[in-house]
């Protein structure tokens, strides 16, 4: 009986590990997120951000290495700085990517126009990912 009892279970076990959901796909494309930063016309990353410490003299000095930031954040952490770190930081100078509450001066072809698509915003969350990823 206890054999008996003992097998179902580990049958029971199987199956249930095979049946179980995969593992989440990570969303956002790196490599699409690594061109969209490295392009100061979209993203502005590297106007204020250098990508590590050690940084290319023609990258930003004003925030935090995206490379030390990402290492510290988690994904959803990281996404909801880049979508409106005034949530974290009123008084901050970064720009918010994914809000258009309480913008003024804005050109008048982004009016009402976050400067970034949710899946810009995704791809550039799995490339910093990436950077702090060990």
């Amino acid at each position: 009986m206890r054999a008996a009892l003992a097998l179902a279970l580990i049958a029971g076990a199987q199956a249930s590990a095979q049946t179980a959901a995969p593992a989440p796909v990570p969303a956002g494309d790196i490599e699409r997120g690594r061109a969209l930063v490295a392009d100061r016309t979209q993203s502005l990353c590297l106007l204020c951000h250098a990508l590590t410490a050690q940084s290319d003299p023609n990258q930003g000095n004003l925030a935090p290495p995206l490379a030390l930031s990402a290492a510290r954040l988690t994904r959803d952490g990281l996404r909801e700085r880049i979508a409106d770190m005034r949530r974290f930081n009123p008084a901050t100078v970064m720009p918010p990517f994914r809000s258009t509450d309480g913008l003024r001066d804005v050109a008048p072809a982004w009016a009402g126009r976050p400067a970034l698509t949710e899946q810009q915003l995704d791809d550039i969350v799995a490339y910093l990912v990436s950077l702090g990823a060990p």
